[in-house]
């Protein structure tokens, strides 16, 4: 990538980890590459994503950032976790419900002067917006997902309303907007009248992954995410599991709470083919996942946004080499009509029983699915061509 004039800086806000962000992660890394300053202002809130987030700036020493410890493990992450609630009881505005850290964001956003403020997620919107207007800078948004729309559809719903105002407020003062999927583009372009460029969340190239040809063992099935939880589609995936007439395991990789992890084991009629592992650092999940041979995305449509976003689980699949199998939500749909070679969709979990068994019962074609995967991650579909995008609107909206 061309290198930019010297002393360019551009602040990434998130309202979360670095960690459980992995779409900042690859941006902050392309924008290094290509020559720019990377500050980074983040909050911790779960004790084990600590390391995790060290990792990655151990990896990345040229970045500077500022954080918040807000996992309650010692005195001044409780006190910081008191003053927030405090903060947010008596605080009307929408910036301040949406995140409970804002005004500690805003505070070192602004004190860091960058020439361009980015947010993740909708919580860091005015962060970047307000820091940028203080700086005489530009700001943009990264719409991973169609915000308003996450939690549910109903306009009354207080999650609805809150993000809508946000939206509706700040939106339209960026100088530039992203999104994660083609539909999450157009419903944004619908709203605000502005052309917004999909960036996918695809990943770097990986190498060295050793592609199993599982050629008699049961189908190793796969899914992951921070939180194994309802509203994901495994219910519909144990059941499928259940009317099949084939051997199989699921691996679910994530944290899980003991009512839940036993709500899914009640459910498998085969209990010892479930098996559930504990989260990994981020680069080693693509070593996990390319064990297994079969990676679901899953999602049952419960939302506009889970209707229309392509999840970051179909792209770590491809760069692990495994095949998918995806629910027929308008995005993932679109998605596989363009790349139907990449695996199966499913309509229902009697259609997902019978294309696990056309897996299990065609091993050759499992064994090419998953290589074809593969490849396309490492030609086509990874984060050294997709941030080219990236860097190009970063680009406009700086010269």
């Amino acid at each position: 990538m061309a290198k930019v004039q010297a002393g360019k800086t551009v602040c990434l806000i998130t309202p979360g980890h670095i960690s459980s962000n992995p779409r900042l992660v690859k941006e902050a890394m392309a924008l290094s590459q290509s020559g720019y300053k990377v500050h980074l202002v983040f909050t911790q809130y779960v004790a084990y994503l600590v390391a995790h987030d060290q990792q990655i700036l151990t990896a990345n020493p040229s970045w500077t950032y500022d954080h918040l410890n807000w996992t309650g493990h010692n005195l001044a992450s409780k006190f910081n976790r008191l003053l927030s609630k405090i903060t947010q009881l008596f605080n009307a505005d929408p910036a301040i419900k949406l995140n409970r850290n804002y005004l500690w964001q805003l505070k070192k956003a602004i004190a860091y002067k960058a020439d361009l403020y980015i947010a993740h997620n909708l919580s860091s919107l005015p962060v970047a917006v307000i820091a940028a207007k203080k700086n005489n800078s530009k700001c943009g948004f990264d719409a991973e997902d169609f915000h308003r729309n996450e939690v549910s559809d109903n306009l009354a719903d207080e999650d609805v309303k809150l993000k809508t105002a946000i939206e509706e407020e700040y939106i339209p003062q960026v100088d530039y907007v992203t999104a994660s999927s083609p539909q999450i583009a157009e419903a944004y372009e619908g709203l605000f009248d502005r052309k917004i460029p999909t960036v996918l969340n695809v990943f770097p190239k990986t190498e060295n992954v050793n592609i199993i040809n599982n050629t008699d063992a049961p189908l190793q099935l796969f899914w992951f995410s921070q939180t194994i939880g309802p509203n994901r589609g495994l219910e519909a995936i144990i059941d499928a599991i259940n009317n099949s007439t084939s051997a199989m395991a699921l691996h679910l990789l994530g944290n899980v709470s003991d009512e839940y992890k036993q709500h899914l084991v009640s459910l498998m009629k085969n209990t010892p083919d479930l098996h559930f592992h504990q989260p990994v650092m981020p680069d080693e999940l693509f070593a996990v996942a390319a064990k297994f041979d079969i990676g679901f995305t899953a999602e049952p449509g419960f939302s506009i946004n889970n209707k229309i976003a392509l999840s970051n689980k179909l792209f770590t699949y491809l760069q692990s080499g495994l095949a998918i199998v995806t629910s027929d939500t308008p995005a993932q749909t679109a998605f596989l009509q363009q790349l139907p070679q990449i695996g199966s969709l499913y309509h229902n979990t009697e259609e997902l029983s019978a294309l696990l068994v056309n897996y299990d019962n065609n091993r050759e074609l499992l064994y090419a699915t998953k290589l074809n995967n593969y490849k396309l991650g490492q030609s086509t579909l990874n984060w050294e061509t997709e941030s080219q995008k990236f860097i190009s609107a970063i680009k406009t909206v700086l010269n």
